[in-house]
């Protein structure tokens, strides 16, 4: 085991452990710890503090973020690395995190060319600091970023081919026959001239048009069961409405839809949070950033706005996607009687839909599968996490 693996599997093991530490089959306690321990930067580490041990556990070092800074940024002038200086300072220092945008992307693989990561290590540093995953083999610029560090080229290699990748001219090119996504991997390994990759790229070109489109279909599909229903059926979140109202006749008003569409999204988002989030705060339900201040959760936290955006990013649709799974799955458990959902049950088969779709698998030490996977935990005969998700929201 690699000193990277050992350091960040204790801290896994921490992590995953506080699931169960917290779990309480009283459903009607105060919330009002957990909602802290999201927010803990003891318990679930800020971007500074996962960036920086990582760091060290890369180099076998106990660097402190002030020396760390001063390294990388040497790592970064000696290897021509386009990192600039305020930019190192601001996250490791905590002043700043990156942002989930291409330009905090392309930084992200500047970090591992500096420290000459190979795929795998970099692979961690995207899943285990940056919280997404590496290497989108559909952006022609992740790809070239793919073959440079699987063949240890260096980042102004990269930087080049990527900038004559940019001044090429498709015109009057047929559209090329769509490949999967394990040949473009495939391909990135392969060790080929750069004028033999650049010839590739000019072939495949429709290939790297095509973002998530995989995914994106996962999400209709997910969508449309929970909303749209499928084989005549009424759609999940209308099929647990009815079961909840039928159970709680004297209780209605736990669940009451005020005449939402149950084919409709804010349907579905009402029946999955239990609360209606359109709602004003002086209504005393508060925002999903004022209960959730870390920026891992709040960020593009699903809503309507981010389930109807037709070209998200795949940190967003990786956040949809998890929450309809969630949903879903539990769902589905609860309209069973409770017997066909487990915890186990429920992350093999979410980590198996978000590998096969691309995207990394559920991390304890991100903040936002952290709340997922503790709700997963929730779960009893008469109690179900959808209930503990509810809850968690529904905290004053």
């Amino acid at each position: 085991m690699s000193m990277l693996e050992h350091i960040m599997g204790e801290y896994t093991q921490m992590v995953d452990a506080g699931i169960w530490d917290d779990y309480d089959e009283d459903y009607e306690q105060d919330y009002s710890e957990i909602l802290s321990k999201l927010d803990d930067p003891d318990f679930l580490r800020p971007f500074s503090v996962r960036l920086l041990t990582f760091y060290n556990s890369m180099l076998n070092s106990s660097f402190t973020n002030d020396e760390a800074k001063l390294d990388l940024q040497r790592r970064a002038r000696e290897g021509n690395v386009d990192l600039k200086r305020g930019v190192i300072t601001n996250w490791l220092t905590g002043n700043t995190e990156p942002k989930y945008g291409d330009d905090d992307r392309r930084r992200m693989f500047a970090v591992a060319f500096a420290l000459g990561l190979d795929v795998k290590q970099t692979s961690q540093l995207f899943h285990k600091v940056y919280l997404d995953k590496a290497f989108n083999k559909r952006n022609v610029h992740e790809f070239i970023y793919l073959h440079c560090i699987n063949h240890r080229k260096p980042y102004e290699v990269a930087e080049r081919l990527i900038d004559q990748v940019t001044s090429m001219d498709y015109s009057g090119i047929p559209t090329d026959i769509t490949e999967c996504t394990e040949l473009l991997s495939s391909t990135a390994s392969q060790d080929m001239s750069e004028s033999e990759l650049l010839d590739f790229i000019y072939t495949h070109r429709h290939n790297f048009s095509l973002n998530n489109t995989a995914a994106k279909k996962l999400r209709k599909t997910l969508l449309d069961w929970l909303t749209k229903g499928i084989a005549g059926n009424p759609g999940l979140a209308q099929q647990e409405y009815e079961r909840r109202r039928s159970e709680l006749s004297d209780k209605k008003d736990s669940f009451r839809s005020d005449e939402k569409d149950p084919k409709s999204v804010d349907f579905l988002l009402y029946m999955i949070m239990g609360i209606d989030l359109a709602k004003r705060e002086n209504e005393q339900i508060l925002s999903i950033r004022k209960k959730f201040p870390r920026k891992e959760i709040h960020n593009q936290f699903p809503d309507k706005q981010t389930l109807s955006n037709k070209d998200p990013s795949s940190y967003v649709l990786r956040k949809d996607i998890i929450l309809l799974y969630f949903y879903h799955y539990w769902v589905s458990d609860f309209l069973a009687g409770h017997n066909v959902g487990n915890y186990d049950g429920f992350v093999e088969e979410i980590n198996s839909v978000l590998l096969g779709y691309g995207f990394s698998p559920l991390y304890a030490g991100n903040p936002y599968d952290w709340l997922f996977l503790y709700c997963s935990a929730c779960t009893s005969d008469d109690y179900t996490p959808l209930d503990r998700f509810r809850g968690i929201l529904g905290q004053d």
